[in-house]
């Protein structure tokens, strides 16, 4: 019996082999469309700029194409096709984590690790990455005016048997070609035939197995980062709790970028939002503490002042009579280890001395160009108010000891994306120095400037709303 089966299955082969090979084409049309953006039409963004073609009549040549082509690949096992192995990565999540090539230097708490470990597991993330992957280059850019499209198109006397057509693409794979009863095929190698023939220079190269797995555990890991920072703070949940004697911890996490709210500190600081019933229902603190060593910067300083901090904010009236008004706006007192201001905002707001020469020397330049009636291609006037922001700040020259007194605070509205960036001035004058959005409390955003975006008012308040216009 076994060797009837045999012989049937031998000869079914030889059957097989014949039909296929019966089943070659006489030649193989393959046609390159160049398109190019068509800015104005939304609907129809392509635009036809050059067609190439090429017959291929080699009968190698074409025997080894359509054998690429009647690989047809089923788009829900492609991580297969591809060589990752999804059992192999359910059951060992700890292996998987270690690939991770470490550009986001983390220490792994428990907290991360159960995360990241479920996350890792999860296939469909695996699938979301394939997907991305294959079809990275897929549209038009800021450097990417043109696309491409290839259609392969078999004759067996005279007549198109099939048509596969690749993705349009402006760079990276060619691939999936799609015929016309609409299978898919992911095949590198079809790729490979056609920029051989027609010189493409720019294929992407493929990554398979053990290569892409860590490419997509990176990308995992990577998209996960702003959680993964977050609960990098548990490490500290020692410190953190022992706020709790004063305030509700709304929540807390570390930071992973710098600017505004980090300066040089080691390592990425903690932030920790924080509640109590002192504060009016919009308002909170923002309690930015350092690593200091294997703990964080003591809050001993934050429970000391916090309670003149908070009656100074809520007594500036024309900005919590707005808070009262405005529900959806919110106020973010920042306090930065032991004091309301940092050096980055002390810096950016009023530089210092030795910047303060710079633009003293700068403008003293034009005045030798005046006497000598040497007329200048640009705007003098302007380049000063430039150079102003670059040296001076908001030019005011605060004395050092007054402007490390101030009270960093922020206001935003989520429904219109509108931020603005306080100081409270030690004596009790506010400094606007930033707003973007229309609107900072009731004054429209072209009371400072010509523009919405972002902008830099540098105007002081007394604490009832009136501008102190600079002498």
């Amino acid at each position: 019996m076994k060797r009837i089966s045999f012989l049937l299955f031998v000869i079914s082969f030889f059957c097989i082999k014949e039909r296929v090979v019966a089943q070659i084409p006489d030649s193989i049309v393959i046609v390159k469309n160049t398109y190019v953006w068509n800015m104005d039409n939304e609907e129809n963004i392509d635009s036809l700029y050059d067609k190439q073609s090429v017959v291929i009549t080699e009968k190698k040549q074409i025997k080894n194409l359509m054998e690429e082509l009647s690989k047809i690949d089923d788009e829900n096992n492609l991580l297969s096709i591809f060589g990752i192995d999804t059992i192999y990565i359910k059951n060992n999540t700890d292996r998987i984590l270690s690939l991770y090539s470490g550009r986001y230097k983390f220490k792994w708490n428990e907290q991360q690790k159960n995360f990241i470990l479920k996350e890792l597991g999860y296939i469909q993330n695996y699938k979301n990455e394939l997907s991305d992957y294959l079809s990275n280059g897929c549209c038009y850019g800021m450097h990417e005016f043109y696309r491409y499209e290839f259609v392969i198109s078999p004759y067996q006397n005279g007549e198109v048997a099939n048509t596969y057509v690749s993705r349009k693409y402006s760079s990276g794979f060619i691939m999936p070609y799609t015929d016309k009863n609409g299978n898919k095929i992911y095949n590198y190698q079809i790729d490979k035939f056609i920029s051989k023939i027609f010189y493409e220079r720019n294929l992407k190269s493929l990554l398979t197995g053990r290569k892409l797995l860590k490419e997509f555990v990176n990308k995992i890991i990577e998209n996960n980062s702003f959680t993964l920072y977050d609960l990098a703070a548990y490490s500290y949940l020692k410190e953190i709790y022992a706020l709790k004697s004063d305030f509700q911890i709304i929540s807390f996490g570390e930071m992973s970028t710098r600017g505004r709210y980090v300066w040089n500190e080691k390592g990425n600081p903690v932030k920790i939002t924080l509640k109590n019933d002192l504060m009016f229902p919009n308002v909170c603190i923002q309690f930015i503490a350092s690593k200091d060593g294997k703990t964080l910067y003591s809050c001993d300083s934050l429970k000391k002042d916090y309670k003149t901090i908070i009656n100074r904010i809520q007594s500036i009236s024309f900005i919590m009579d707005y808070l009262k008004n405005d529900t959806t706006t919110t106020l973010d007192i920042y306090y930065f280890n032991n004091r309301g201001i940092n050096e980055y905002n002390i810096d950016a707001v009023n530089k210092n001395p030795i910047e303060w020469k710079k633009q003293d020397d700068y403008i003293e330049s034009f005045e030798w160009d005046r006497k000598h009636n040497i007329k200048l291609s640009f705007d003098i006037d302007e380049a000063i108010k430039i150079s102003e922001r670059l040296y001076c700040g908001c030019n005011y020259k605060f004395s050092r000891d007054f402007i490390e007194k101030a009270i960093f605070f922020e206001l935003n509205n989520k429904e219109t994306d509108a931020n603005s960036v306080w100081f409270l001035l030690p004596d009790n004058n506010v400094l606007l120095y930033i707003m973007q959005g229309q609107k900072v409390l009731d004054y429209d955003y072209s009371d400072f400037g010509k523009y919405a975006g972002l902008q830099y008012p540098c105007v002081i308040f007394d604490k009832n709303g009136q501008i102190i216009h600079k002498k």
